[in-house]
């Protein structure tokens, strides 16, 4: 087994070695936990040269968000993965999420600091450590582009980290970027991210229901709902009210999870068709949709096995 590890490590090291920043943040998770560079060559092995250079981009940015506590956000990465080992144990025992309304969510996730600080920090380096998190971004990174102007505007419902901000602005070459919101402290961990990564100076945040919108109110080229469907209790009705944010013209970004127990998950969707049917009863026609699936196995496995997919899926106003 010692031997087989030392091989997998080897192996991933080649495949890095060309990626600094990668590289690096790499060594911090081999550094909290070895064993994991089994799990990590099947995740960078099937990588593109295009889908690296997309993780190194992310990477470098993570690095930066991190310095000064990034052995802490390995140590919590590998913390998060044993609560998702935990979620799914009970996915396959149950069938279904632990929690099936945000109430619940509420209680027994949102509410605990602690918690909440740890998951996030896992979270961050999992944009680039799991294959499907790393396919979704280059899929956003690769496909947005043209769809929206250089100059426009961006708003993201729930901008966590600030990545997608950050890479709309930098990208795309967009000139405002909005966040919204329910939580105050969330949104000063967003702006303190942009601030890092220089984009704070384009970012407008603000404590905003997405059930609230007015009609008639401003308008956005992009609106990002990256994994905030299945964290609502009615996801639809959450899309026929962010309509009225997306011009004619513009265009909406969704990230939505098949088969993917998480502490924080309720919405359960089992097939692309499903997560497809949300956007089109939401009031949305799809313009481009993709299934990144775990470690890049075909979409059939997943589906037959139930094993985590996400979904990455461009709309525009029907």
């Amino acid at each position: 087994m010692k031997s087989n590890l030392a091989d997998d490590r080897a192996a991933l090291a080649a495949l890095t070695a060309p990626w600094p920043d990668l590289d690096r943040l790499i060594a911090l998770i081999l550094a909290e936990w070895p064993e994991h560079a089994s799990f990590l060559l099947r995740s960078f092995a099937p990588r593109s040269p295009g889908m690296m250079a997309t993780s190194e981009h992310v990477a470098r940015a993570i690095l930066a968000l991190t310095a000064g506590h990034a052995a802490q956000v390995a140590s919590d990465y590998r913390w998060l993965c044993a609560r998702i080992q935990e979620e799914e144990l009970e996915f396959a025992r149950s069938g279904h999420y632990r929690y099936s309304s945000f109430e619940q969510t509420n209680a027994h996730v949102y509410s605990d600091a602690e918690f909440m600080g740890r998951y996030m920090h896992g979270l961050l380096f999992s944009h680039v450590l799991w294959f499907m998190h790393a396919s979704s971004l280059h899929f956003f990174r690769q496909r947005l582009e043209g769809h929206v102007p250089a100059g426009g505007s961006v708003l993201e419902v729930g901008p966590g980290h600030g990545l997608l901000l950050y890479l709309a602005l930098s990208d795309f070459r967009l000139s405002r970027a909005h966040g919204w919101d329910l939580s105050e402290v969330s949104l000063a961990q967003t702006r303190a991210a942009l601030d890092v990564l220089g984009a704070g100076d384009k970012a407008h945040l603000a404590i905003q229901d997405m059930h609230a919108i007015d009609a008639g109110g401003e308008t956005f080229d992009l609106v990002i709902l990256s994994h905030i469907l299945e964290h609502l209790d009615d996801p639809v009705a959450a899309l026929l009210r962010i309509r009225g944010a997306i011009p004619r013209k513009g265009k909406l970004f969704v990230n939505v999870p098949l088969n993917a127990p998480m502490p924080d998950h309720v919405i359960l969707l089992e097939t692309p068709e499903m997560a497809a049917r949300l956007l089109t009863d939401g009031g949305f026609t799809i313009v481009e949709m993709a299934s990144h699936t775990t470690q890049a196995i075909t979409l059939g496995q997943s589906l037959k096995r139930r094993t985590a997919v996400t979904c990455s899926i461009i709309a525009e106003v029907a």
